[in-house]
């Protein structure tokens, strides 16, 4: 039996991808790249009469010169070829054309009837595309750019094929209507789209096995408008609650809990070739990314998800910095100038509190209520507790502080450093130190383990 069947992808052995390596990014002279071939028909292998050399098989093999506006086909020899491991399962908008399977689960006879009957009430109108419309779309180039030698990644969208509607279909031959090797239907699509080249319609039959039906936005789940669910959210600010890309483990987490989701606000709509993505802005990473809607999000606004935001005023007075109470387990949107004075924004998950005690001297000085504190040698840290009065509570680890009850004024004293143990999310949940004293604004999350966990 072959290994080869019509509407597998393949690609020249000079291509720079193989099997499943299809995320290679190509340099120097992208134009020299071949275009991803899909097969249309394979002949039986052949062996050379005079020494018996196996010439392999013919392959008849289609693709889209986006350039000419033009499907090319060609008859290639499997020996000068790779073939190519791709697969649509996780891609909720390309579907495979299989009327066998279609007809089998709503328990039809496979006849020409009802194949006929299926094409006409399910397909006629709808939107396909050749099989290599993913890789041809996400093969991206990169070249160094003349002002700061860094690497500029573009899409190479040389052999890109158009999105196409099935406007007819037919037998590839009438009396035989059916494959003697497989016993699947000759079935073949016509198909129309625009030729930006020609600047004009094109039409053209195409065998099904070599095209992926494309599921419209709308149909992806029959109750919700999914683009319009997004555009509503743009427009009114709200946002996401979105799955992470790489989701991470909290370090030192007993539990080895996981950061699965994030919080991201839409900011535009995008277009690409047969689908629409969202562009928004990521909490997590602090970066702009992309979604492919295809699903339905968890919507949120603003006051489900953000508290109390430091520093503010309300009702005339001024609450601090100092005045949010961190509370070990929650989650906090902060603003952080570091040593180097670079300000950055990030996600934190509080573990404990602690002090930096800079002259402990000084310190049991300033502090009368602890006179009766007396450790055998000078200590530098040491943590706290929140009071629900503003002031705080001091202990160390295997030893009792007497009178351990300090006021407020303790988070203006600048000989001490009052220190946030955290996961941060922004450092995929490692475990980092935060000086209060360098917190320019935070903001409480509600229920954050609820949302990112």
């Amino acid at each position: 039996m072959s290994q080869f069947k019509r509407g597998n992808l393949i690609v020249f052995k000079t291509h720079p991808f193989i099997d499943k390596h299809t995320n290679i990014k190509i340099s120097a002279f992208p134009e020299y790249t071949s275009p991803i071939l899909i097969i249309k028909e394979v002949k039986d292998k052949t062996f050379e009469k005079g020494t018996g050399r196996d010439n392999g098989q013919q392959l008849n093999c289609i693709y889209y010169n986006s350039r000419d506006g033009k499907f090319t086909e060609k008859w290639i020899s499997s020996q000068l070829i790779n073939q190519i491991s791709f697969s649509v399962e996780n891609n909720k908008i390309l579907r495979e054309l299989d009327f066998k399977k279609e007809l089998e689960s709503s328990g039809k006879e496979l006849i020409s009837k009802n194949y006929d009957n299926l094409i006409r009430t399910t397909y006629l109108n709808k939107k396909v595309v050749l099989k290599s419309v993913d890789l041809e779309l996400f093969k991206n180039k990169v070249n160094r750019t003349k002002e700061n030698g860094e690497l500029l990644e573009t899409n190479h969208l040389e052999f890109l094929p158009p999105v196409m509607t099935v406007i007819a279909f037919k037998y590839s031959d009438e009396k035989h209507k059916y494959c003697e090797k497989t016993g699947l239907p000759l079935i073949e699509l016509k198909c129309k789209w625009y030729n930006s080249s020609s600047k004009t319609f094109s039409e053209s039959f195409f065998h099904y096995d070599i095209l992926y039906s494309i599921t419209e936005t709308q149909n992806l789940i029959n109750k919700d408008d999914l683009l319009n669910d997004a555009v509503k959210s743009m427009e009114e600010n709200t946002f996401f609650i979105f799955p992470l890309e790489k989701p991470f483990i909290l370090e030192g987490d007993s539990d080895d809990k996981k950061i699965t989701t994030t919080i991201g606000q839409s900011h535009s709509i995008i277009f690409k070739h047969y689908f629409y993505q969202m562009n928004y802005f990521d909490f997590i990473t602090q970066k702009k990314s992309t979604i492919t809607i295809d699903y339905t999000f968890d919507i949120k606004n603003e006051i489900d998800i953000f508290g109390k935001r430091y520093p503010s005023y309300n009702n005339k007075y001024k609450f601090e910095i100092s005045d949010c109470k961190f509370e070990i387990g929650n989650y906090y949107h902060i603003i952080y100038k570091d040593a180097f004075l670079n300000v950055t924004k990030r996600i934190v998950k509080v573990k404990d509190f602690f002090i930096h005690i800079k002259d402990f001297k000084k310190f049991k000085e300033d502090y009368q209520e602890l006179d009766s504190w007396k450790p055998e040698k000078n200590i530098n840290f040491v943590n706290f507790k929140y009071l629900e009065n503003g002031k705080i509570t001091i202990n160390l680890d295997g030893e009792t502080i007497t009178n351990n009850t300090l006021p407020k004024i303790v988070f203006k004293d600048k000989n001490l450093e009052i220190m946030l143990n955290t996961n941060c999310l922004l450092r995929r949940g490692k475990i980092r130190n935060f000086k209060l004293s360098q917190i320019s604004e935070v903001r409480e999350i509600i229920k954050g383990e609820t949302i990112f966990e």
